[in-house]
């Protein structure tokens, strides 16, 4: 497509004011019906595009403006049709590029990864955590086909990344309309006679939400790697960092300590297979 190129082309602008109008340029694009019959390979140009401007994109501010803008192509722009591809052509240029970025670039796009997976779970939870037009299975799925495919060409940094960020961020989407009673029961003092049953009424309304979010469907990628990814400090990591998650416990995500000791015993028996 012609105006893929186009846009391509702007996006990866040394100059900020053609970046800036190319951006803005292709939100109304992407947000049009005319998107729909956009290809898989036509996005991954476009994330190439936008990979670039983020490239160049060099203050701190700027840096975390652009990453957030370009999140938010999840939840606020991209249509339904095409979420599962552009999130797949996301993590297909991210895959790709990695080994070209040097030490002076990556946190940036650490953070751009976490912009990405918030709005991710933020667009979920607009569209009913997934159950409109089984959108659910297919961000899983895209997730399962690269960053925690387990394959060893990817590099082990990012599935670590995900690891590292991926219950904060679920939970931060989970509860973020409950963020102004949370700042008030964490700003009252113990003692206060208000407190428990302040206390008492945000536990109740997390609980709510819980019952509301399929979180074993959205962690069942780190469970499947837990099992079956080739590296043992990956499948290790999986399970301390996302699967042994208090968080998760709390929210009765497993069932008995009987379902984690069975898990144990798969992760030797792989071992001793030779993984």
């Amino acid at each position: 497509m012609s105006q893929t190129s186009t846009f391509v082309k702007k996006l990866a602008s040394n100059e900020r004011p053609t970046r800036e109008a190319a951006l803005d340029a292709l939100k109304k694009f992407l947000s049009s019906k005319s998107s729909k019959k956009m290809q898989l390979l036509d996005l991954e140009k476009l994330w190439k595009g936008l990979y670039f401007s983020m490239w160049f994109c060099d203050r701190p501010r700027a840096q975390e403006r652009l990453a957030e803008s370009l999140g938010s192509l999840y939840s606020e722009v991209i249509l339904v049709e095409q979420f599962a591809n552009f999130l797949e052509a996301f993590w297909t240029i991210i895959i790709k590029e990695w080994p070209n970025i040097d030490q002076w670039r990556i946190d940036k796009y650490y953070l751009l990864i976490r912009r990405v997976l918030r709005h991710s779970f933020k667009f979920l939870r607009i569209h009913k955590w997934g159950s409109e037009k089984d959108l659910l299975n297919q961000f899983v799925s895209v997730l399962e086909k690269t960053v925690l495919s387990g394959d060893k060409s990817i590099s082990a940094a990012l599935p670590y990344h995900l690891c590292d960020i991926y219950i904060d961020e679920l939970e931060n989407i989970m509860f973020n309309d409950l963020k102004d009673l949370q700042e008030e029961v964490d700003s009252m003092d113990k003692e206060d006679k208000e407190y428990i049953s302040k206390y008492q009424e945000l536990t109740k309304q997390k609980y709510q939400v819980v019952e509301e979010v399929p979180i074993a469907e959205l962690v069942a990628p780190f469970t499947k790697l837990n099992k079956d990814a080739l590296s043992k400090t990956l499948r290790e990591k999986c399970k301390a960092d996302v699967l042994d998650d208090a968080r998760l416990k709390d929210w009765n995500v497993f069932g008995s300590s009987d379902d984690e000791d069975e898990d144990e015993e798969d992760a030797e028996e792989d071992e001793w297979k030779g993984f």
